[in-house]
């Protein structure tokens, strides 16, 4: 039961709930059961997703490889350099899909890893391209940019029509 727990809460969080259920325990406790467990067995790979992972930010960074096709962890790698991705690419070679963002390590691990795999940009990194794209683009232009020139109705005063313009009986004006 306290396993079940600290699957699905971590370890303070685990441990106050335990608390509740008459059962003393600490966030050390908990997180020892998840550690104990064995780690579920990953089947064949084929769409990989790839990402770093930050340890300890600004200072430790690991990779994060995702099982695209059931959205869980397939491992983690102890870096993110491309030969560490390359190697684990290697000892898997049944994936044919990687999605990635625009790191270069990563490309140069699937380069070298898995030349029959085909690397791909992930959503969030296809939407974050076009806007700087867009921003690019409108800034280049901003000089070219004013204010639009008025139309027949914004120029006319309120209440009259412009001449020669049907009045709202769909006569010409004088």
């Amino acid at each position: 039961m306290l396993t079940d727990v600290a699957l699905f809460l971590g370890g303070r969080p685990g441990a106050r709930l335990a608390d509740r259920m008459a059962v003393s325990t600490g966030k050390g406790t908990m997180l020892r059961l998840i550690r104990s467990l064995p780690v579920p067995s990953t089947g064949p790979v084929e769409v990989l997703g790839v990402d770093e992972l930050a340890l300890r930010r600004r200072r430790k960074y690991a990779t994060v490889l995702i099982d695209m096709a059931t959205h869980r962890p397939a491992g983690v790698l102890a870096s993110r350099t491309a030969g560490t991705f390359a190697a684990w690419l290697r000892q898997h070679p049944e994936v044919q899909l990687i999605c990635r963002d625009r790191a270069g390590c990563f490309r140069d691990g699937a380069c070298a890893g898995a030349p029959q795999a085909r690397p791909v940009a992930g959503i969030w990194h296809v939407l974050r391209n076009q806007a700087e794209t867009v921003e690019r683009t409108v800034g280049r232009h901003r000089v070219d940019l004013r204010d639009p020139l008025p139309t027949w109705v914004d120029a006319t005063p309120a209440g009259q029509t412009a001449a020669g313009e049907p009045d709202i009986h769909g006569r010409p004006q004088d």
